[in-house]
């Protein structure tokens, strides 16, 4: 495979990343393996910095939205599987690029054992104490750490089971 790289991008990169310490080669290796664990771009790709992202005209959507979203699927929509899928902290860095797993269980919807399993290892909130979902008698905590660059995995998964 032939490849041709800017020469002036090479150096203005280059000298950024030999500031961090890391040769270019290592993060061109970087965004590739990012591109490949993503299926795409790794990060969102707009046109005229609109929210036209992969596809997605004119979507953009909150983390409370997302919350909203992911209570009724669990509750209503998704398959038993899908939401077995979204408590594994691998799938969910594949699907969405986070750092935590969409679903976490918890023992009750009673607020103390909300509290509890909000929490990451290090006792910071990282789901809703506010929304939680209930499907066949299991409990679950949404996670609430979106940001930009998740929207586009969260659309387009979405789009996968049907808007609700």
């Amino acid at each position: 495979m032939k490849t041709h790289i800017d020469p002036e991008l090479l150096e203005k990169a280059g000298s950024i990343f030999a500031e961090l310490g890391l040769p270019v080669e290592l993060a061109i290796n970087v965004f590739l393996a990012k591109a490949i664990q993503t299926q795409g771009f790794p990060f969102p790709v707009a046109l005229d910095g609109d929210s036209n992202r992969n596809g997605l005209v004119g979507q953009t959507v909150t983390n409370a939205e997302i919350t909203e979203i992911i209570q009724h699927f669990v509750e209503q929509v998704l398959p038993v599987s899908e939401i077995d899928n979204l408590t594994q902290l691998e799938y969910c860095r594949n699907t969405f690029g986070l750092s935590f797993p969409v679903l976490k269980t918890t023992k009750s919807v009673h607020s103390e054992d909300v509290r509890i399993a909000v929490k990451d290892a290090k006792g910071r909130n990282r789901y809703s104490t506010s929304k939680v979902a209930q499907r066949d008698g299991v409990s679950y905590v949404i996670c609430t750490q979106w940001t930009d660059r998740h929207r586009p995995a969260f659309l387009r998964w979405q789009k996968s089971y049907g808007d609700c």
